[in-house]
């Protein structure tokens, strides 16, 4: 998907890219693509625009797919356009993706929604009870949204036990206030008596782990 993400091209190119490669791979249906470039990330904005990618750019693109079979997948990555990351971007994507991972980690048979929600950063959700989908867990297989649900919100005070083969999409965010660009990231994870799978095929891109 970077590869189609270039300085110049239109964010609605990028979208129609992803549904012509998912149902040319066999796909069933294409739920949704979210594809929001630049400032478009910040407020993260949840769906495609016409907005011209420029160099320098983040990219954040979230695939809401039924694969064959009849199963979901939803995911995100976040990529730069042309250009190197800035540290501060490194920062961000960073906080991204360890309190992604350490959600992760918590995703174990005989834990619970709250040993995961414990994980996510802290946010608005914990000041005022809101469910932002900023920081969150939803179960996912035949359809989209299968019920359960982890969120700061709530998972503390409703708790639910974690069982094995349990199917979640988990996502994060890191942005604040002021800035132009943020990063999001999700994958989707199997839980087994071994622990949590990781099923999302997709890479990080090594650019946003490496040493300046």
């Amino acid at each position: 998907m970077h590869e189609w993400a270039k300085p110049g091209v239109r964010e609605s190119e990028v979208c129609a890219k992803v549904n012509e490669y998912l149902y040319r791979s066999g796909f069933d249906f294409v739920y949704d693509i979210i594809v929001a470039s630049g400032g478009n990330t910040s407020p993260y904005r949840r769906w495609h625009t016409d907005k011209i990618i420029r160099q320098g750019d983040l990219v954040i693109v979230d695939i809401n797919a039924i694969g064959p079979g009849g199963y979901f997948i939803d995911f995100v990555r976040c990529w730069k356009v042309a250009a190197k990351p800035t540290p501060k971007e490194k920062d961000l994507y960073k906080r991204c993706y360890d309190s992604l991972y350490a959600g992760i980690e918590a995703l174990r048979p005989g834990a619970t929604t709250a040993d995961v929600a414990a994980r996510f950063p802290e946010y608005d959700d914990d000041k005022y009870g809101s469910v932002s989908l900023q920081q969150f867990a939803h179960s996912i297989g035949l359809s989209l949204y299968e019920g359960m649900w982890i969120s700061r919100a709530y998972s503390f005070k409703h708790p639910a036990e974690i069982k094995q083969n349990m199917y979640f999409a988990i996502e994060t965010f890191s942005g604040f206030p002021g800035l132009e660009q943020t990063v999001r990231l999700e994958e989707n994870v199997c839980v087994t008596d071994q622990g949590p799978v990781r099923f999302t095929l997709c890479e990080h891109p090594d650019y946003w782990f490496s040493e300046p």
